[in-house]
């Protein structure tokens, strides 16, 4: 199934969507706490009221009152019962429906014949690459929603990013009191800030960049697939797994007139 057959699919799931529960979905996007609490829980698993306000260092009481609301009707939240049962404060898990409607975007794996099919683009003249640029925008398929997509999109990037910086904190905090980390393998986190800003004046210079980045993106994926070998032949357990997750958000800064 191609990328629009897919998006055309999701589009149409979307349309048949509870009006109610797709209300409730949208309300946990206008607020970055719920929206934090419930990707908290999509990437470490149940958690309780102290993990939640560690991970977010957001202030206990408020974690419980986005709690209460995320367990009412339609519930995205539930108890998880024998995380409950076996350890101390009550335990939160996603519900089905969460599970369904939030977490990480999808990510398209760009193969090589998409390189190709930028090469054949960049072959065109100037003036046919701006109307192949306009018709491309004209006909994407998530025209008049597509800011609202990555606004969110932008904000799922955000919360994780927030989650790094605080651990960076936490971490020296804990050397500055000659605190020794638990994890032998893995001592602490990091973040990884990478800024990069041209200058262009043509679709030709967006194209390239697409095609660099898809280039790039091919060889990050084949390393994802090395390390998951490595981590199943030394049988590493999910838990001891950590996710490790950055994105490149680019973009022209610029008043763009029209008639």
């Amino acid at each position: 199934m191609s990328k629009s057959d897919r998006i055309e699919v999701e589009y149409k799931r979307l349309k048949e969507i509870n009006p109610k529960i797709l209300k409730r979905v949208n309300d946990v996007f206008e607020v970055e706490t719920k929206h934090a609490i419930i990707m908290v829980i999509k990437n470490f698993g149940s958690s309780n009221i102290k993990k939640l306000s560690k991970i977010l260092a957001k202030n206990e009481a408020t974690i419980y009152h986005h709690l209460q609301d995320l367990t009412n009707e339609p519930k995205l939240l539930q108890i998880d019962e024998e995380k409950t049962r076996n350890n101390k404060g009550i335990f939160y898990k996603l519900t089905k429906l969460a599970d369904r409607h939030f977490g990480e975007p999808p990510v398209e794996i760009m193969e090589t014949k998409l390189a190709e099919g930028i090469d054949r683009i960049l072959a065109q003249s100037d003036d046919d690459l701006y109307r192949i640029y306009i018709d491309m925008l004209a006909k994407h398929p998530d025209v008049g929603n597509q800011a609202e997509k990555e606004r969110r999109n932008l904000t799922y990037n955000h919360i994780l990013e927030n989650i790094m910086v605080i651990n960076l904190g936490e971490a020296e905090k804990a050397f500055l009191a000659n605190k020794k980390p638990i994890n032998p393998n893995h001592p602490m986190g990091s973040i990884a800030n990478f800024p990069l800003d041209l200058k262009i004046s043509k679709p030709r210079h967006v194209f390239e960049i697409l095609k660099l980045f898809n280039e790039t993106s091919v060889k990050f994926y084949k390393l994802k697939e090395k390390f998951e070998n490595e981590m199943d032949k030394e049988k590493i357990s999910d838990e001891e797994r950590i996710s490790l997750h950055y994105h490149i958000v680019g973009g022209e800064i610029a008043e763009f007139k029209f008639e």
